[in-house]
């Protein structure tokens, strides 16, 4: 599959966690998502060219900062919360990297997720996003991408709700910015904007107030057509004959991947093909009849779970 064509798939709960990647350390991570095969039992050790992180970088500082990255990366940990129905709180710390090489002169990155990530990352069939790789690594701002990957966890929705501290917790920004003011302009504003310019979905926003001061803030969610027209025509054209790797290619064949044998035993191939075409119409409604074969089936797959869950 070229790598144009990479789907990060993550579990919503990964997306909502807390942790303190840097804007490359993030790359790095959802590159390394990419290449994954989610249907495997264990993590490999995988690969990536470390000029599609460190693009424009200065190559005679490259391998120190390669160097601190790798450190980082592999003392990274993600702070996954949940609340049981009782109301009990609990605060799930994971390390992301159990190891990250690199070797002066290769340009290659390597890395192994640990095994206490594999809830959030493979044999995913329920309550998780998928975006494209190359998306992803055209912005610039971490803080976009943390909303990027907010906002495509609920992209079928149309929008998203959340207090102004809870996002201020999302961002890791409890201590910065801390006039609303800062982070409306050195956050949300240079999110929407690059987002606008760069991303296959954008956001409005509005603020709402409480006696003056703001308290929640509702994101719109719209499709970016400029963007997705560009991105399909960039992206090479499949053989007729070619098998079909990525879930963006073959939804119908990844969601049969993601089911249990008893599931599949449980599905008529009548029901499959109506939970697709529903999913594929559902998909055609949301792009407006602008049909961009990549992102379509992407989104098809999305709403094949979305309706497979419902039913369950």
């Amino acid at each position: 599959m070229a790598e144009e064509e990479e789907v990060v798939k993550k579990a919503n709960q990964l997306i909502r966690a807390r942790h303190e990647f840097t804007m490359y350390e993030q790359r790095i991570f959802a590159a390394m998502v990419a290449k994954l095969d989610r249907n495997a039992d264990s993590f490999p050790v995988q690969e990536i060219p470390i000029s599609r992180i460190c693009e424009r970088s200065n190559s005679s500082d490259l391998y120190r900062r390669i160097d601190d990255i790798t450190t980082r990366l592999v003392d990274q940990k993600i702070v996954v919360r949940t609340t049981d129905e009782d109301g009990t709180r609990e605060f799930k710390k994971v390390n992301v990297f159990g190891m990250c090489r690199y070797r002066e002169g290769e340009g290659i990155l390597e890395a192994q997720f640990t095994e206490a990530m594999r809830p959030y990352l493979l044999g995913l069939s329920e309550r998780f996003t998928l975006y494209l790789i190359t998306i992803f690594l055209r912005l610039r701002s971490k803080y976009s991408t943390q909303i990027y990957e907010l906002l495509k966890m609920r992209e079928d929705l149309g929008k998203v709700e959340m207090p102004v501290e809870r996002f201020r917790g999302f961002l890791g920004l409890e201590e910065k910015y801390p006039k609303f003011f800062n982070l409306k302009s050195r956050v949300i504003e240079q999110a929407r904007t690059e987002l606008k310019e760069k991303g296959d979905i954008y956001f409005t926003y509005k603020v709402k107030r409480k006696a003056q001061k703001p308290v929640k803030l509702l994101f719109f969610i719209h499709r970016n057509d400029m963007v997705v027209d560009d991105l399909e025509e960039s992206l090479p054209v499949p053989e007729p004959d070619s098998p079909s790797e990525g879930p963006n290619l073959n939804p119908k064949k990844m969601f049969m991947r993601e089911l249990s044998q008893e599931e599949l035993a449980g599905l008529s191939g009548q029901r499959l093909d109506e939970i697709y075409q529903e999913a594929r119409a559902r998909a055609q409604r949301a792009n407006q009849g602008r049909s961009s074969k990549v992102l379509m089936k992407q989104q098809t797959l999305s709403y094949m779970e979305t309706i497979w869950e419902r039913e369950e």
